[in-house]
Protein backbone atom coordinates (compact mmCIF):
# COMPACT_ATOMS: atom_id res chain seq x y z
CA UNK A 1 0.00 0.00 0.00
CA UNK A 2 2.85 2.34 0.62
CA UNK A 3 4.38 2.14 -2.45
CA UNK A 4 1.35 3.08 -4.28
CA UNK A 5 0.78 5.93 -2.03
CA UNK A 6 4.46 7.05 -2.24
CA UNK A 7 4.48 6.61 -6.08
CA UNK A 8 1.45 7.75 -7.55
CA UNK A 9 -0.49 9.29 -4.18
CA UNK A 10 -3.41 6.59 -4.32
CA UNK A 11 -3.61 3.53 -1.96
CA UNK A 12 -3.86 0.99 -4.46
CA UNK A 13 -1.65 -2.76 -4.42
CA UNK A 14 -2.01 -3.31 -8.04
CA UNK A 15 -0.48 -0.17 -9.10
CA UNK A 16 2.77 -0.73 -6.80
CA UNK A 17 5.61 -1.12 -8.16
CA UNK A 18 6.52 -4.39 -6.00
CA UNK A 19 4.00 -7.31 -5.91
CA UNK A 20 2.94 -9.53 -2.53
CA UNK A 21 2.64 -13.26 -3.64
CA UNK A 22 0.59 -15.29 -1.46
CA UNK A 23 2.52 -18.74 -0.68
CA UNK A 24 0.06 -21.55 0.14
CA UNK A 25 1.84 -23.82 2.62
CA UNK A 26 0.79 -27.52 2.94
CA UNK A 27 -0.18 -27.69 6.52
CA UNK A 28 -3.39 -28.20 8.70
CA UNK A 29 -6.08 -25.47 8.66
CA UNK A 30 -5.38 -25.11 12.52
CA UNK A 31 -1.72 -23.76 12.14
CA UNK A 32 -0.46 -20.97 9.68
CA UNK A 33 -1.74 -21.59 6.40
CA UNK A 34 -0.29 -18.95 4.09
CA UNK A 35 2.55 -16.51 3.85
CA UNK A 36 2.68 -13.06 1.95
CA UNK A 37 6.15 -12.79 0.41
CA UNK A 38 7.00 -9.23 -1.16
CA UNK A 39 8.68 -9.71 -4.39
CA UNK A 40 10.47 -6.53 -5.26
CA UNK A 41 12.92 -5.68 -7.80
CA UNK A 42 16.98 -7.19 -6.98
CA UNK A 43 18.12 -4.08 -9.04
CA UNK A 44 20.62 -6.82 -10.82
CA UNK A 45 24.00 -6.11 -11.67
CA UNK A 46 24.24 -6.05 -14.47
CA UNK A 47 20.61 -4.83 -15.14
CA UNK A 48 19.11 -7.03 -18.01
CA UNK A 49 16.59 -4.67 -18.42
CA UNK A 50 18.64 -1.95 -19.12
CA UNK A 51 20.72 -3.97 -21.38
CA UNK A 52 18.37 -4.76 -24.03
CA UNK A 53 16.35 -0.60 -24.15
CA UNK A 54 17.30 0.40 -27.03
CA UNK A 55 17.05 3.82 -26.20
CA UNK A 56 19.14 3.49 -23.35
CA UNK A 57 16.29 5.02 -21.19
CA UNK A 58 17.19 2.43 -18.10
CA UNK A 59 20.30 3.53 -16.32
CA UNK A 60 21.78 3.18 -12.66
CA UNK A 61 21.99 6.14 -9.90
CA UNK A 62 24.60 6.96 -7.51
CA UNK A 63 22.35 4.63 -4.39
CA UNK A 64 22.15 1.79 -6.83
CA UNK A 65 18.85 1.52 -8.08
CA UNK A 66 18.25 1.51 -11.81
CA UNK A 67 15.48 3.98 -13.29
CA UNK A 68 13.65 4.26 -16.17
CA UNK A 69 13.63 8.05 -17.85
CA UNK A 70 10.51 8.58 -19.09
CA UNK A 71 11.78 11.22 -21.62
CA UNK A 72 13.51 8.40 -23.17
CA UNK A 73 11.28 5.76 -22.94
CA UNK A 74 9.56 4.52 -25.65
CA UNK A 75 7.61 1.92 -24.00
CA UNK A 76 8.35 -0.95 -26.33
CA UNK A 77 8.80 -3.52 -23.75
CA UNK A 78 11.97 -5.11 -24.53
CA UNK A 79 12.80 -4.44 -20.95
CA UNK A 80 9.28 -6.24 -19.41
CA UNK A 81 10.58 -9.45 -21.60
CA UNK A 82 13.99 -9.34 -20.21
CA UNK A 83 13.42 -9.00 -17.05
CA UNK A 84 13.40 -12.79 -15.31
CA UNK A 85 11.60 -11.80 -12.19
CA UNK A 86 8.74 -10.15 -13.47
CA UNK A 87 9.60 -6.20 -12.31
CA UNK A 88 9.23 -4.33 -14.92
CA UNK A 89 5.71 -3.26 -16.78
CA UNK A 90 4.68 -0.95 -19.55
CA UNK A 91 2.09 1.61 -17.83
CA UNK A 92 -0.49 1.35 -20.89
CA UNK A 93 -1.99 5.25 -19.75
CA UNK A 94 1.42 6.56 -20.02
CA UNK A 95 3.19 4.16 -22.38
CA UNK A 96 6.66 3.96 -20.52
CA UNK A 97 8.03 1.48 -18.77
CA UNK A 98 7.71 1.53 -14.68
CA UNK A 99 9.66 -0.40 -12.00
CA UNK A 100 10.97 0.20 -8.42
CA UNK A 101 13.54 3.07 -7.66
CA UNK A 102 14.07 2.63 -4.51
CA UNK A 103 12.32 5.77 -3.60
CA UNK A 104 15.58 8.01 -4.43
CA UNK A 105 17.32 6.13 -2.53
CA UNK A 106 15.08 5.82 0.95
CA UNK A 107 12.34 3.09 -0.20
CA UNK A 108 9.00 3.69 1.77
CA UNK A 109 8.55 0.08 1.87
CA UNK A 110 11.10 -0.92 4.22
CA UNK A 111 10.51 2.98 6.23
CA UNK A 112 6.99 2.06 6.94
CA UNK A 113 7.04 -1.99 6.72
CA UNK A 114 5.65 -2.97 10.41
CA UNK A 115 6.92 -6.22 11.06
CA UNK A 116 10.68 -4.35 10.36
CA UNK A 117 10.99 -7.18 8.00
CA UNK A 118 12.09 -5.12 4.86
CA UNK A 119 16.27 -3.45 4.83
CA UNK A 120 18.12 -1.44 2.08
Amino acid sequence: MICSMSQLRIFNPRKALLRVEINRLPRPETELSQIDVPVVCLQCDPAPCSEVCPEGAIRETAFGAWIVDKEKCTGCGLCVDACSYGMIAVDAKEGTAKKCDLCQGSPSCVEYCPMQALTF
